[in-house]
């Protein structure tokens, strides 16, 4: 008996493993199930569960088969009953089908088979573990000393779709840390080995378990390279026939225009609010943000010049740049981005002191009219530790003729002989750092 039930679903499993998309045919245990004397049950059989991963499921098939052996010489027949009980909310077609095997010391050849479906309620997740069919052995006619049920079940899916791979972001500047990432999708998360499989990111370096794309670029050029990645069922993906690039640009040069942060020069007849001053902390958290307007005070028709300077804790001007503000105009900076993104400094500082110097476009002279506000982070007391935003105005400050010198004097070195570090990035318009919320 057991010779010939697994010679017909030995045919069966090849048969299943020629078609796309659908697992190759399983035994459910025990296997077979059997019934001495051709009576018992319901005996709980176990089918394995879906297991293809990131696929979707999409039918389930039960195949069943009975046997019988050494039955009187007699007509014998043994109806064998096979019912699915789980999983819970699937519906199966048929719910429970009758075999029955007839004939004098074993069963017909071939064992009689049948098959359920499910219908209803079919999905990765109802599948994910093992579930159970009934089987029952009850004799119809005659004697037999041993009857036998087989269950076997066929999944149906959609394969995971491939993973795909696209480029780091395509810029970068001479001095200043790039950072990006290869950024993987689809496929069976999670992804890695990354690889450069031609050309090259020197000097970045590409951490190969996330993809990460990092360094400070030293030279100006492009960089040119193919890279691929492996999802976790083994699936690859490549950044495709056209190569990335990574095009790595020489810092600007100082700045031109109206707005020079050189060229104030001190009048003892100093306006309110030519000098602010205010400080910004905890940059190793988050980014803080200066705002600046120009109340008019100067002409509604007259633009101001706001020259912005930046120190480290140690006293050093790290960087300066300008920017034209109109009257009731808006201009924000953001600190990380703009004022320390390129330092004079190899260090990039936590905190800064940020002075600013209000001046008249092209003639250099101080001008009045600036306001400033400023934000900065600040550390709750609770445990973890927990970031704020404070955002509050600059604070007014006298400005003396050898403090203007040496911003003037500093900020022109670094123009002049910095090699295009220490020059941030200016101003941009609109309004930045209003959120009160926590970090």
């Amino acid at each position: 008996m057991n010779k010939l039930l697994f010679l017909c679903l030995g045919v069966l499993l090849l048969s299943v493993a020629a078609y796309a998309n659908t697992t190759p045919s399983a035994f459910c245990t025990p296997n077979p199930v059997n019934f001495a004397s051709g009576v018992g049950g319901p005996t709980a059989v176990s089918c394995p569960a879906f297991s293809i991963a990131g696929a979707t499921l999409t039918g389930v098939t039960l195949s069943y088969e009975a046997d019988f052996i050494l039955g009187t010489t007699a007509t014998n027949t043994v109806a064998v009953v096979f019912t699915p009980t789980s999983p819970g909310g699937v519906t199966w077609t048929a719910s429970s089908v009758t075999l029955d095997p007839t004939g004098s010391s074993s069963s017909n050849t071939p064992a009689p088979t049948g098959s359920s479906s499910a219908t209803a309620g079919v999905s990765s997740a109802a599948f994910a573990s093992a579930f159970n069919v009934n089987v029952s052995s009850s004799i119809v006619t005659g004697g037999v000393d041993e009857s036998a049920g087989i269950v076997s079940v066929v999944y149906t899916y959609t394969p995971a779709p491939p993973p795909a791979l696209a480029c780091p972001a395509s810029t970068g500047m001479v001095g200043t840390p790039y950072s990006s990432a290869l950024v993987a999708s689809s496929g069976v998360p999670p992804y890695g080995p990354y690889a450069i499989t031609s050309g090259s990111i020197s000097p970045l370096t590409l951490n190969t378990a996330t993809g990460a794309i990092t360094g400070t670029p030293t030279t100006a050029g492009t960089l040119t390279f193919m890279a691929m990645v492996t999802d976790s069922i083994g699936g690859t993906a490549t950044t495709g026939a056209t190569a990335c690039t990574i095009t790595i640009s020489n810092i600007p040069p100082p700045p031109t225009g109206p707005c020079n942060p050189t060229t104030p020069v001190f009048s003892m007849s100093e306006p309110a609010g030519v000098f602010q001053v205010r400080y910004a902390a905890n940059l190793n958290v988050g980014d803080s943000f200066v705002d600046v307007t120009n109340d008019g005070a100067q002409g509604n028709a007259a633009n101001i010049c706001v020259n912005v300077y930046t120190f480290d804790p140690a006293e050093e001007l790290i960087s300066c740049c300008a920017c034209l503000v109109t009257p009731d105009g808006l201009q924000s900076i953001s600190v990380l981005n703009s004022l320390i993104s390129n330092p004079l400094t190899p260090a990039v500082p936590t905190a800064v002191v940020v002075k600013l110097v209000a001046s008249v476009p092209g003639t250099g002279a101080l001008a009045g009219g600036m306001l400033a506000w400023g934000t900065t982070l600040h550390a709750k007391p609770t445990s973890p530790v927990s970031y704020g935003v404070t955002e509050s105005p600059f604070s007014q400050a006298d400005l003396s003729s050898g403090e203007l010198s040496h911003l003037k004097t500093t900020c022109g070195f670094i123009q002049a002989n910095g090699s295009g570090f220490g020059i941030c990035k200016g101003c941009s318009s609109g309004g930045l750092g209003s959120s009160t919320s926590s970090q």
